[in-house]
């Protein structure tokens, strides 16, 4: 437990909360916030130190520490108060965006700003509360006639040349919590200093500052025109236009008699069997949508759902953390693809922007794939197309489409904590290759750079199951994904082979890649000043060894700087500092690499670690082996 620090005295705190409740605008928070002031003074009026106590200490969590804008937005659980996500705190934070936007782009009030929402209890109401005070600043509002999934809003954002996009999710995070996304005029969720500015002009924003607000149409009603007093409502064209975008390129499924099957295998003729699940999102339309359009002329597919799962519902009933990446968040999609013999599992989570995936194994048994594998995967695949003999075309066909150039001038992206993999992958088709700091905001961010000097995206990914196949969506996206891997899937079954064949296949001509996350929490008075220190000793005194390998280099992402074990520099790290540590490992009797990045949880005293281990083909057991040796002997020296 994080212990906190008070720096309000009681009475400030209590004139704070009367203030804040006095601007409040939804009843519902302003109640739950009154609630606690009147138990307050009754507690004060009866000298009752213990109710007293308690109340105050509801009360300042509803303020200390109030959230933060960053990581291109908000994210809290919803209550009243700036520490928690709600309605007052959604109209600040707008306001002051409307002011830097306006400042930053001069068009902005014609351009407009796009608004989508998810099927959280409360991601509607503050969806309204932006939309609100967004037009009565004299921007014009772009918003939906139902639930958003955030890839359809980070289309719309570049599809209605829009100088800005708001999603209300909090993505996969408990039912409990509620979050503000921002994207920026290029689409890209936004970076410093975007960020701080508005952060710094929500800081000083005082509490008694008015912010105007002017109510927006009813969206849901079916005689609702497209535009209303500057308000343009989105439905079936705009959905329309995003299949079609993410649809382009997708060909029917290959002949299946065309490729040289494997070695004793037969192509299939048979359907391919997909077993989906939306999680309770607001993804499954768009999706069950794009399946149907990929099986129209060719029947290649057979689609199977989680019924259970199917609605958008807030309360997210059959998981207990709705997010696929969490041990049985897919439990129910794996128990249907067992019973009908599917080949494959997809996995949206309730924001539509990732996605989990499963394949069978030989043995009967399925796995569920990694972000690092699944990206591995798509990347081969997508790469062999983009620089495929018959790729000639410099112009492409559809926005959605990699424009065919040089492969040189090609280039495919993923994270520092994410596989090196990719980049062998990248060397082996000739094209470039890069890692950013962790986050679609900056992979995205770099993307534009090197498109704008000539340079052409071709797929980018990181490890927590992000993926982008195409250009046409600035951020990770989880329906244009599932397109992407039924193309993968048909490709591989129009061979013979099977997803695991393809991955072990891959692993055998780029070599073996395993990946492993491990976190480490610290607990008890001071746990997150020790952590920090403990950072940092490992930054000054990193070991020489660790479980028998060799110390080749630290990354040191604070100093910006690579170094060698003695400390001398290296070179300098290209990126915006962060707090993240990493160790390059050898093997002293093998060609195998092994790397450690650590970095600190920005909610909690926790270290995140993530381990790869790199080399040739061989088996998995003697590379996952030491990967355990060297997160146990990192453990033991946290603490």
């Amino acid at each position: 437990m994080i212990e906190r620090i008070h720096l309000m005295d009681d009475k400030h705190l209590l004139d704070q909360a009367r203030a804040w409740q006095s601007a409040d605008p939804d009843p519902v928070t302003r109640d739950a916030l009154g609630a606690l002031i009147d138990a307050a003074e009754a507690a004060e009026a009866k000298r009752d130190t213990h109710t007293l106590g308690h109340t105050l200490k509801q009360l300042r969590a509803c303020f200390e520490a109030p959230l933060e804008f960053g990581t291109a937005g908000l994210r809290g659980l919803a209550g009243p108060g700036p520490a928690n996500m709600n309605a007052l705190l959604v109209q600040r934070v707008t306001a002051v965006m409307v002011d830097v936007l306006r400042a930053e782009v001069p068009d902005a009030g014609q351009r407009g700003v796009v608004i989508g929402y998810d099927a959280r209890h409360g991601s509607k109401a503050l969806a309204e509360a932006a939309a609100a005070v967004i037009k009565a600043a004299g921007v014009t509002v772009h918003v939906f006639d139902d639930y958003a999934p955030t890839p359809l809003v980070a289309f719309a954002a570049l599809d209605l040349d829009a100088a800005a996009a708001i999603v209300l999710t909090a993505s996969h995070n408990p039912p409990e919590y509620l979050g503000y996304k921002l994207y920026w005029s290029d689409g890209v969720q936004i970076v410093p200093p975007i960020d701080h500015r508005i952060a710094e002009a929500l800081k000083a924003l005082p509490l008694s500052t008015q912010i105007p607000a002017e109510e927006i149409p009813d969206t849901h009603t079916s005689d609702s025109p497209d535009v209303i007093q500057d308000t343009h409502i989105h439905g079936e064209a705009l959905k329309a236009r995003y299949l079609e975008a993410i649809l382009a390129g997708a060909p029917a499924a290959p002949a299946a008699a065309a490729p040289t099957p494997s070695e004793g295998q037969a192509p299939s003729e048979t359907p391919t069997k997909i077993v989906y699940t939306a999680m309770h999102g607001v993804a499954g339309e768009l999706a069950l949508r794009a399946l149907k359009a990929l099986n129209a002329d060719t029947h290649s597919i057979e689609v199977h759902t989680i019924e259970a799962q199917a609605q958008p519902d807030g309360d997210f009933p059959t998981v207990r953390f709705p997010n696929p990446e969490e041990p049985g968040a897919i439990d129910l999609a794996l128990e249907k693809a067992k019973a009908i013999g599917a080949d494959l599992v997809l996995a949206n989570d309730p924001d539509g922007d990732r996605v989990a995936v499963a394949i069978p194994q030989p043995n009967g048994e399925w796995l569920t794939l990694m972000g690092d594998q699944t990206g591995l995967l798509l990347a081969d695949f997508l790469l062999a197309e983009a620089t495929s003999a018959e790729a000639t075309s410099e112009t492409p066909t559809s926005p959605s489409q990699t424009p065919t150039i040089s492969p040189d001038r090609l280039f495919v992206l993923n994270t520092v904590v994410s596989s090196r993999l990719l980049a062998r992958i990248a060397e082996a088709y000739g094209v470039g290759h890069e890692q950013t700091l962790t986050g679609f905001k900056w992979l995205w961010h770099r993307a534009l750079q090197r498109e704008a000097r000539g340079e052409r995206f071709v797929f980018a990914y990181e490890d927590a199951i992000g993926f982008c196949p195409l250009r046409a969506v600035h951020d990770k996206d989880g329906i244009a994904t599932i397109v992407a891997l039924v193309r993968l899937i048909r490709d591989t079954h129009s061979k013979g082979d099977t997803l695991y064949d393809r991955l072990q296949a891959l692993y055998l001509r780029y070599g073996l890649s395993i990946t492993q996350q491990v976190s480490v929490s610290l607990s008890g008075a001071g746990a997150t000043e020790r952590m920090q220190t403990q950072l940092d000793d490992l930054r000054s005194n990193p070991p020489r060894a660790l479980a028998g390998l060799t110390l080749t280099a630290l990354h040191d992402y604070a100093a910006a700087e690579r170094r060698r074990p003695d400390g001398q520099v290296i070179e300098p790290i290209p990126l915006p500092t962060t707090n993240l540590i990493q160790l390059d490992l050898a093997d002293p009797d093998t060609s195998a690499t092994y790397h450690v990045s650590v970095r600190p949880s920005g909610t909690e005293p926790k270290l995140k670690l993530y381990l790869e281990y790199l080399g040739p083909s061989g088996t998995q057991d003697t590379g996952a082996a030491k990967l355990e040796e060297i997160a146990d002997e990192l453990m033991r020296s946290f603490s």
